[in-house]
This record gives C-alpha cells, structure tokens and sequence, in this order.
C-alpha cells in the first residue's frame, strides 16, 4: 500500500469514527431530553444521593426538575428548580445542533476532517466554559466550606 492510499484510508477511517462519535452524542443528548419530558418535578425515578445521605443539598440540585420544565416551555418554573438550568439546557441544546451541523459537514466535505474537529473542540470547550462554568464555581465553593 503506498502512503497516499494509507493517508486516504486514515481519512476514510477518521471520517467513520467521527461520523460514529457525533451519532453516539446526539443519542444521548436525546436520551436527555426524552427523559426530561417523561418525568415532572418531584415524578424523578434517579434520585438525589449527595442529599439522601447527607442532607447536603449541591448545587446541581433540581436540574433535571428545571429540564423537564424546560421541555416543556416554563421557563420561570424551571429557574426556580435550578438557577443554572436554563444555562445548562442551552449547552445540550446546542451541542445536538453542533452534532448535526458535523455531520452535514463531513458528508458535504465542505471543510477539512482535521478542521471540523478543531472547530468544533474550540467552540465545544468554550460552550462548556461558558454553560457550566457557574455551577462548577459553585459547587467548588460549597465544598470548600463544607471541608472548612
């Protein structure tokens, strides 16, 4: 095989698993979503463990009540589960339409493999910064009292 064939055979390769990679994240981002619109506020089947067993209520408490609020259009009621919901939501949300937009990408081969991945960890990475960045302040907040 000469290295040109190899090239274009790693290509081919890298196109599939990133194709396999989008399809798997889109699924459970929908997977999300779907479970958030089967389940109501206080209907949740998972429930809270850190608080259960502590009485320690974290930060990412009532995210998948405000999810489920979400889906379904209350936007205030989902603030008042979780002030960082609507944020969060919008990182899934986007994230799907990111996943499509990959795809479409790599199918058309309008841009360059090595391109569309680097556009899409850059703007992944800063989606990420942005939508949890709070939380995780938060969170690291709360622990560092509670360690105190």
């Amino acid at each position: 095989m000469t290295a040109k064939q190899e090239n274009s055979s790693f290509q081919s390769n890298s196109k599939i698993a990133y194709y396999i990679l989008n399809i798997i994240f889109m699924a459970i981002i929908m997977a999300i979503f779907i479970y958030s619109a089967l389940y109501r506020i206080n209907e949740h089947p998972i429930p809270a463990l850190l608080t259960k067993r502590t009485g320690i209520i974290p930060p990412s408490k009532g995210l998948s009540a405000g999810f489920s609020e979400i889906v379904r259009g209350n936007f205030s009621e989902a603030l008042v589960a979780n002030t960082h919901t609507i944020r969060i939501f919008s990182f899934f949300a986007l994230q799907f339409l990111l996943r499509i937009l990959s795809i479409i990408l790599i199918k058309k081969e309008w841009l360059r493999l090595n391109r569309i991945i680097a556009t899409d960890i850059s703007v992944s990475t800063i989606l990420f910064v942005v939508s949890f960045g709070p939380l995780i302040i938060y969170t690291l907040k709360l622990f560092s009292q509670i360690l105190q």
